[in-house]
């Protein structure tokens, strides 16, 4: 009888075990500290840098850059560069964004990634990163100034102004002191950012040369070969990242396309390839104005060789 009381306590133990377990599990979890529970995993940012650099594209870049510096959960930006350039004041902005980004203090790491071209504006507004990633392929430097000079007009038969200087169209010493001063700036920029690991002289960078990737990486313009898996991943480990997801951080609208290499090579949503006219302006309404580019020469031939006789191109390199 002993015997039998036994086995069926034995029984009823282990019928009711699996059900104890459960319950443990269930109270467990919920009493259990809800930070403990799931956490979400640490960001890096991708920044598309694409395209033509106007002022949208300047406006969009740094709104996105401050929305990737507010949020907690970003540890790391990449910047996704695919342009060739484009107004000297609109990638000045972009250089300015990212320069105080990098320079934050306990602020997160930049890495720059190069797809299909990276040139003047561009590659202007890479400089500050705290790493240069370039494809074998990719189009790199063109450190110089292009534009468009002013026609030869009286303005003073046309209109009123309050001063000498308003009325007295620039001189050809001027504009070229202008470009001269531009071209100093971004000089500056890319030797003071690149430091030692930059093998060309000073000289050599205002040239205004451009670079496949393989020959950037050995003049120290660009730190290695790579793509954005790369950079990507350097940039998680600058920021001591483990375990994180990647978020592109790209505005809405239209991104407009003056080269064919960067338009095909780009996956933005909505992409539009236009003429190079649109930045330099030459045969257009703006055509009398001064437009002052960070752009490669090539990049604005065609619209520039068919330009009328009084408008004329300067270049500082």
């Amino acid at each position: 009888m002993a015997r039998e009381d036994a086995v069926d306590t034995l029984r009823r133990v282990a019928t009711s075990y699996p059900a104890v377990v459960v319950a443990a599990l269930v109270v467990g979890a919920l009493l259990a500290p809800i930070g403990l529970q799931t956490t979400a995993p640490d960001t890096v940012a991708v920044v598309p840098v694409e395209g033509s650099i106007d002022g949208p594209t300047a406006t969009a870049v740094t709104e996105q850059l401050r929305q990737a510096e507010a949020d907690p959960d970003v540890e790391a930006v990449v910047l996704l560069i695919n342009s060739p350039g484009g107004a000297a004041a609109a990638s000045e902005s972009i250089y300015l964004a990212v320069q105080r980004l990098a320079e934050a203090e306990g602020g997160p790491p930049v890495v720059a990634s190069i797809d299909a071209v990276g040139a003047s504006g561009a590659y202007y507004a890479a400089a500050p990163a705290d790493h240069i990633y370039a494809k074998p392929s990719s189009i790199v430097g063109s450190v110089g100034v292009l534009a468009t000079a002013p026609r030869d007009i009286e303005p003073q038969e046309v209109i009123g102004a309050t001063g000498p200087s308003k009325l007295a169209s620039d001189s050809e010493r001027d504009f070229f002191y202008t470009l001269e001063t531009l071209k100093t700036a971004f000089a500056n920029a890319v030797v003071e950012s690149r430091g030692d690991r930059l093998e060309l002289s000073r000289a050599e960078v205002t040239e205004a040369a451009t670079y496949p990737g393989t020959v950037a990486v050995r003049n120290g313009m660009v730190d290695n070969v790579g793509g954005l898996d790369r950079a990507v991943q350097k940039a998680a480990v600058e920021a001591g990242l483990d375990d994180y997801s990647v978020e592109v951080f790209r505005a809405n609208g239209t991104r407009t396309f003056v080269t064919q290499a960067a338009y095909v090579a780009s996956d933005a949503p909505d992409k539009e390839l236009v003429s190079p006219s649109y930045l330099t302006g030459v045969g257009g309404p703006g055509s009398s104005a001064v437009s002052v580019l960070l752009l490669p020469p090539r990049v604005a031939y065609d619209s520039v060789r068919e330009r009328p006789a009084n408008t004329t191109a300067g270049g500082a390199g």
